[in-house]
Parts: structure tokens; sequence; C-alpha cells
């Protein structure tokens, strides 16, 4: 069985936000819009006018914390004591997955506003919900997409350049989490080559892009990196058929959160360190991981385990992910053929070795 879950409408342009209103109207009259202070400080007047053209009412939801199941329900909650019509989420990645899961709650459309492309979550029907504390949860499948994204390039360049860089390494790794699976279904060749297609672009040019971003500088490229990352990135997992496609990386990412001192750090952070351990776990060449490294040292994107949070008592603390990892993701283990109790913590140890190798080496050859 083929699921498609994909928007509706799908608009990435410098300025777009300022076409909220008229894109939100065909859903409904009542809006609910959900933000964080943040996000509300940097689009509050464009799309207060825009829905005001439309003579779209709304209320507001102040978000802030992690995304929760809970949040989800009262947002759901509010919207059916209010009869709101479409659902507008309004911020990053918590934000935007508590609004997917309201939506799915209440049977409402949902209309995404990232401020951050940092992830895709403005596409994927996925919800990842947290505890209070923001230690992850579990998944939640949500029955569709967010019918409506607007992905304002000037807004999305205009935030602190470090997201815009997680949001590359994140991509990248749907290509290289994709690749380590064989398949011929519709559903995995097509996800194979959403992915190959963002890989090869982000590649080429995206670090001349995050470059040009630290000037605010806006492109044809810039448009084409954005859209990398919410929508192939996104078309990724659009397709579900009979098998789900993961490899190291996510897991790595979702199971370290039980660490609270790696919170600070950003999902495409904790992914890019996860994407070197992969490599280690499949017992790629040494010059393939260094290959790798250099890659995401170019682009900043190459932490060590004490940049990502975990540096006093680093074994333990990996010992427990690892151990999240088990209880968690019990199947990838089993595909990757991983029964060694220490093989993460190691690789682990070891992708951190590596890319202190690698900075070395950078220091020795340009001083």
């Amino acid at each position: 069985m083929l699921q498609i879950k994909t928007p509706e409408i799908y608009l990435s342009e410098p300025g777009a936000i300022k076409l909220l209103g008229s894109l939100v109207k065909p859903y409904g009259k009542r809006a609910l819009i959900i933000w964080s202070k943040t996000a509300r400080k940097v689009t509050e007047d464009d799309i207060i006018e825009s829905l005001g053209v439309e003579r779209i009412h709304y209320m507001e939801y102040r978000f802030e914390g992690y995304p929760t199941l809970q949040k989800a329900e009262e947002i759901a909650a509010l919207a059916g004591e209010n009869d709101i019509e479409i659902l507008i989420a309004v911020g990053g990645g918590r934000v935007i997955d508590t609004v997917k899961a309201a939506g799915d709650l209440s049977s409402l459309p949902v209309a995404s506003v990232p401020t951050i492309a940092a992830t895709c979550a403005a596409w994927a029907a996925l919800s990842v919900l947290y505890t209070d504390e923001g230690n992850f949860n579990h998944f939640r499948h949500n029955k569709q997409s967010p019918r409506l994204i607007v992905a304002d390039t000037n807004i999305l360049t205009e935030a602190p350049v470090r997201y815009l860089r997680a949001g590359v390494v994140d991509t990248l790794a749907k290509w290289y989490e994709t690749a380590v699976h064989q398949g011929n279904s519709f559903s995995y060749l097509n996800s194979v080559n959403s992915a190959k297609l963002a890989f090869d672009f982000l590649v080429k040019d995206a670090k001349n892009v995050i470059d040009a971003s630290v000037d605010k500088f806006i492109d044809e490229k810039t448009v084409k990196t954005v859209d990398a990352i919410l929508f192939l990135a996104g078309n990724v997992g659009s397709y579900v058929g009979d098998k789900a496609f993961s490899g190291f990386a996510h897991p790595f990412y979702h199971s370290s959160r039980i660490i609270k001192e790696t919170r600070a750090t950003l999902h495409g952070e904790l992914v890019a360190f996860g994407l070197i351990m992969q490599a280690i776990l499949e017992k790629k060449s040494q010059d393939q991981i260094e290959g790798i490294i250099r890659k995401f040292q170019e682009l900043k994107v190459a932490f060590t385990l004490e940049e990502i949070g975990i540096s006093d008592q680093a074994e333990a603390k990996l010992q427990i992910i690892s151990d999240r990892i088990h209880e968690v993701f019990p199947d990838l283990l089993l595909l990757k053929g991983i029964s060694d109790e220490k093989a993460i913590v190691n690789a682990a140890l070891e992708a951190d070795a590596y890319v202190k190798s690698v900075r070395r080496e950078g220091e020795e050859i340009y001083g």
C-alpha cells in the first residue's frame, strides 16, 4: 500500500508571508495562530495585516517549552471551543510539530509558517513529541501534512545562520539514511531520488548560500536551499509504503535528548554527529569517514562530543543514550546487525576522535 501525504500549497519566496491571508481564506474565516514569543515578534505585523485584509478573525496561543501531546490537546480543545476553522503554526519545529498533532486531533487543516529553516518539520506529516522536560516521548504519524506552507525566505535568512547550517546537514542526512537501504518500490525510489537531488545541490552550493546569508543576501540559490530543506527533505517522507527507511543519525538524535545537556544543541547538529557514527557503524573506510567530516567541517557542522553537550562523564552518558536506542529502536539495531552492547558508545568516542583529528590536520595545513 502507498499513502501520499503532501501539502496542497507550498509557497517559497521573499515576502511570501504577505500572501498568507489570501492563501488561508479558502480554508476558513476563523483562525487560531500558535506562535512563540520570538516568532510573533518577527512575523506579527505582516500576518495580522494579511489576515485583516481578508477579514479573517483570529485568536492567539502563545507557545512555550517543548512539543508535547498535552499542548496539542490544549490547542485542539481551544479550537473546538471557539469554532476555529484553521490552525496557523508560526515558528520552528517545536511549534509546528505540536500544531500538526493538534490538527490531527481536531481534524482541522494546518498552515505552517516556518521562521527557521532548520528541519523539514513544516512539511512532514510526522510530529515528534516530547516530555515537558525535553526528553523524546514518541512519534505521532498524523493523517496528513500541513495543507499550506508559507516559507518567506526573507524571514528564514534573517534568522541566525546556525539554523540554516543545521537544516542543511539534516537534509544531507536524508541521503545518507535512505541510501543505506535496498528496495525497488516506487515509494523507496521516490524517497532516494528526492534525497539525492537535495544532496547534490547542497554539496555544491550550500556553503556559498550560508556564507551569503550572513550578509542577509538572497538569490535564487538561497530559495533553492530553503526548498531543499523544506520541500525535498519533506518529500522524502511523503510517500509512505510498507517499510520505513531510516538510518542511525535520527535515532541517535531522538535518544540523545535523554541527556539534558544536549537540549541546547539543535536537531541538525546532533544528526551531524550521528551521521559520523553511522559511517563508523557501517564500517566505512577511514577515507570515507574523514571525507564526510571534511564536508561537515566546511559547513561548520562537524562537532565533538563536548560541543553537542556530552563532556564530563561522557562514557556513562553515552551508555544511557545507547540503552535508550536499544529500548526505542530495536528494529534498527537488528537491521544493522548491532549486537555488541558497547558498539554505540565506541562509535561515538571514535567519531569524536575523528573530528578532532581532521581539525588538527586542517590546522597543520592552513596554520
